[in-house]
């Protein structure tokens, strides 16, 4: 039922007889007074009646919060719990949602090597994951770290490299997380001369580079 006519003494008992007919707010209806009835002399004297319809006022579609939307609003919320400055915005690259983070306080998302930055997009997937029910891939970066980071990943990947093939024995990364032990996988993917390999438990893996054969199919690496 989206309408209703009722009769009462008063507006106000008419509106407020609509209002428990219909089960909802005042506020959500639309009111029409369709009669008034005063008897008596000069409606000073005797009853009085008015006789009003309450239709219930159509409710405008609320636009779904997207991933993104919820990721910069529960990061924003973080950094004002820890009274940390930043600036949040997001894309979707590749079925990726990337939020970039822009702040003067880039230490305490970083530390030394990007651990707290891993913790803080490890949160907000969880957070997505509860909140719409479904896993994600994102990523979370500070004022262009990753780019940096990845360049000083690259850099040491290669030296290692450079010295398993002059010395024809493995060689190890340090503990690299999963999107860092992607970037040496993917450098030396198509590379006969070495191979890789991830060793370690947990999040945080080591990236063994081994002697490849220079010969024979190309030499894959296992995250």
């Amino acid at each position: 039922m989206d309408s209703i006519e009722v009769e009462a003494k008063t507006y106000e008992e008419a509106v407020r007889k609509a209002v428990m007919g219909l089960g909802a707010e005042e506020k959500d209806l639309d009111i029409e007074v369709t009669e008034v009835d005063t008897k008596g002399i000069l409606g000073l004297l005797g009853s009085k009646k008015i006789r009003v319809v309450a239709r219930l006022r159509p409710k405008l579609p609320v636009e779904e919060e997207t991933a993104e939307e919820f990721g910069r609003k529960f990061l924003a919320d973080v950094a004002g719990f820890y009274g940390v400055s930043l600036r949040v915005e997001s894309k979707t690259v590749d079925d990726r949602i990337v939020f970039t983070i822009e702040s003067p306080d880039e230490e305490v998302f970083t530390g030394h090597d990007g651990e707290p930055l891993e913790a803080l997009q490890h949160l907000v997937n969880l957070a997505i994951a509860k909140h719409f029910k479904q896993n994600l891939k994102l990523l979370l970066d500070v004022n262009g770290f990753r780019e940096r980071r990845k360049k000083m990943i690259v850099s040491m990947a290669k030296r290692l490299a450079e010295t398993v093939k002059r010395e024809g024995k493995p060689a190890s990364t340090k503990p690299l997380n999963p999107y860092e032990r992607r970037i040496v996988h993917t450098l030396f993917k198509n590379n006969n001369r070495v191979t890789t390999h991830s060793e370690g438990d947990g999040h945080m893996k080591r990236v063994i580079i081994a002697p490849g054969s220079s010969t024979g199919a190309p030499a894959g690496g296992r995250r």
